[in-house]
């Protein structure tokens, strides 16, 4: 049974230590035992005037010196996150799902840099979409899927798509079973899903049947539990979770996401690894031949 792999989101250390001191996030990832980072490119006013090919220099060498992978690139789309903004970048609507395809693009140059294996993207909204535009949406939103999977394929990277919350992103794709018809409409084999457990506690019948229904196309997961906490904080049944995947064999990173750093980042960043290890040590018992008695039966 293969072993995990830990990976830990950087940006929810705080815009300051991302973007201005990156190595304090090294040396914790790497105290606590992490196998690798996810990081968000230093875009717009969020990155604190950090030049991109700076910042992208700087984690050449911080990897070569803490010995971590980079698991993900994700940002979000930079500058202009903000549903008040004119210039917001969704996937809904075709002025602005232009200006998501630029930023995308200029992530998987990022990604293709650092040789990072995947970038993030989402089927953002500008307001509720109601049933009569599903169809003219789903139809925009694949169209420019299509577009950053083809920039993708050229430079060797892959895109997750993330399953978000009702709340935060409407009424539209939700679902991990909605994001698989997505990618399936795309024709495109290098789109997978990205599972974020805080929005899949909104959303999905249980942890178990959502890793279940996005199997094969699970490659990324982000591990935050339901009050947005570090995994154990909340009520997500992680078990579970780590049950299902060990199941269908998944190969991708357990990426740590949490916000607030409750108490204080180094606990989070410490108990998050720390209690998935745990998990994952009884689903591995449970899932061998012995459990639950201690006695493997030979056929």
């Amino acid at each position: 049974m293969c072993k995990l792999k830990f990976s830990y989101f950087q940006l929810t250390f705080g815009q300051e230590e991302a973007f201005l001191h990156p190595e304090r996030t090294y040396q914790r990832l790497q105290r606590c035992g992490y196998d690798a980072i996810e990081i968000t490119p230093p875009k717009g006013r969020y990155g604190l005037g950090v030049k991109t090919e700076h910042y992208l220099e700087t984690h050449k060498q911080l990897k070569a010196d803490y010995g971590l992978a980079v698991s993900c690139i994700n940002e979000c789309w930079g500058e202009e996150w903000d549903p008040f903004s004119p210039t917001y970048k969704t996937l809904t609507e075709r002025k602005t799902a232009e200006l998501a395809v630029a930023e995308t693009r200029s992530s998987i140059d990022f990604a293709a840099e650092l040789g990072a294996p995947f970038v993030t993207v989402a089927v953002a909204i500008h307001g509720d979409i109601k049933q009569h535009r599903v169809t003219e949406c789903t139809g925009v939103a694949v169209d420019a899927l299509q577009r950053m999977a083809g920039y993708a394929k050229a430079k060797g990277v892959r895109l997750v798509l993330e399953a978000t919350n009702h709340l935060e992103m409407g009424k539209f794709v939700n679902t991990a079973r909605n994001h698989k018809r997505i990618i399936e409409l795309t024709g495109c084999d290098n789109i997978g899903i990205q599972l974020d457990w805080f929005h899949a506690s909104f959303e999905e019948l249980n942890p178990y049947e959502a890793v279940m229904d996005a199997h094969p196309l699970l490659w990324h997961m982000h591990f935050r539990d339901s009050n947005s906490l570090t995994p154990g904080y909340g009520t997500v049944d992680f078990k579970a979770v780590l049950r299902a995947a060990k199941k269908v064999g998944y190969e991708g990173y357990c990426t740590i996401e949490s916000a607030p750093m409750v108490p204080d980042p180094d606990t989070a960043a410490k108990d998050g690894i720390d209690y998935l290890k745990l998990l994952e040590r009884i689903v591995d018992y449970q899932l061998s031949a012995e459990y639950p008695n201690g006695y493997a039966i030979a056929i």
